[in-house]
């Protein structure tokens, strides 16, 4: 179960993971000598990297939007399907091999964040396909998440356990470790709410499936204040979100360990979030893995794969009552992440 769990490690998106987001603004003007730094434009790449990919932007694809984003499996590129009712057969490439098939990727404006499994975190512009590159100098980052002050948030594998990274909007090259919570053994799932206070589906120490809180505080997250919330027993959590719209939590699972019945369960706890209130929602998946909200929290997309494990697929269902709408078929998607969406995801 853990295998497959971390097979489709995205999360946040999405668990993983992510959802209608204001372009950024261009580049600040220069600060006087001396002077504090301006925060860059969000995903704004370093001028040599923006050289780099002068001749790209000449080329940029032109893909039609809403779209679901994932990365490929097959060869590592970002591929779109349009979003619509029934879902979508013709995914399009748009970039080359940007890294690790299942890494958790999250998305601000046209600037894609991804947590590609390496010591790095990726942001890809799809408009404009430049890139730059953020280190993660704590582990490999497994899973994104973006607060509504355009905060990055990734959840990093270490030893002696995982951790939070987090990639402040004021300073992305010096991220801050946000280890010392004590629940954290494994990560498998990341969001962040209205009030920015982070939630990280985990498995404990005592190897027990958890969602964990770390509240933010007057100086940001603190991680030392965390705690277990009180929700529905689950073997291993698959898929975590946040409704920006109303800050519901919405968990995913696959209770029968994906072995037949009941597979990709939904559920969606209103604040305070408690096991009593959480709503459950049967979304008919073979082994869920990964789960984003649209813009407007209409639609949920639901990672998926075909009973032997050979292909994956991007289940679309209704939320948040869950009735079926299609899917998303002939690419070969791990993370992914919706365009456009709505802070935070």
């Amino acid at each position: 179960m853990q295998e497959q769990i971390k097979h489709f490690a995205p999360l946040t998106s999405g668990i993983v993971v992510l959802f209608v987001a204001a372009c950024s603004a261009g580049p600040s003007s220069t600060p006087p000598i001396g002077g504090p730094q301006a925060p860059p434009a969000f995903g704004q790449p370093t001028l040599n990297l923006a050289q780099r990919f002068a001749e790209q932007r000449d080329a940029r694809p032109n893909f039609s939007t809403p779209a679901i984003i994932a990365l490929s499996g097959d060869s590592g590129d970002l591929e779109a399907w349009p979003i619509r009712m029934g879902g979508g057969s013709n995914p399009q490439q748009i970039s080359g091999p940007l890294g690790s098939p299942f890494a958790g990727l999250a998305a601000h404006g046209d600037v894609v964040v991804i947590a590609n499994g390496g010591p790095n975190v990726i942001l890809y512009n799809v408009a404009a396909a430049t890139q730059t590159t953020l280190p993660d100098p704590f582990g490999a980052a497994l899973d994104a998440a973006i607060d509504k002050n355009e905060n990055i948030f990734v959840t990093s594998s270490m030893r002696p356990a995982d951790t939070v990274v987090e990639y402040p909007k004021s300073d992305r090259r010096h991220p801050r470790d946000l280890s010392g919570c004590g629940l954290i053994d494994l990560t498998y799932g990341l969001a962040v709410d209205d009030e920015g206070d982070i939630f990280v589906a985990v498995f404990t120490p005592r190897f027990a499936a958890r969602v964990i809180e770390l509240p933010n505080g007057p100086n940001g997250p603190e991680p030392h204040q965390c705690v277990e919330l009180p929700l529905k027993l689950s073997g291993g959590y698959s898929g975590i979100a946040i409704d920006p719209k109303t800050d519901d939590l919405v968990t995913l699972d696959n209770p029968d360990q994906c072995a037949g019945g009941i597979e990709g369960r939904m559920v969606v706890y209103p604040k305070p979030y408690q096991k009593a209130t959480g709503k459950a929602h049967d979304l008919g998946a073979n082994c869920s893995g990964g789960m984003r909200l649209s813009a407007d929290s209409t639609k949920v997309f639901v990672g998926d794969q075909d009973v032997s494990g050979s292909f994956t697929f991007i289940l679309q269902r209704s939320f948040p009552d869950g009735r079926d709408e299609g899917s998303y078929m002939n690419g070969h998607p791990g993370g992914f992440t919706t365009i456009p969406n709505t802070l935070p995801n």
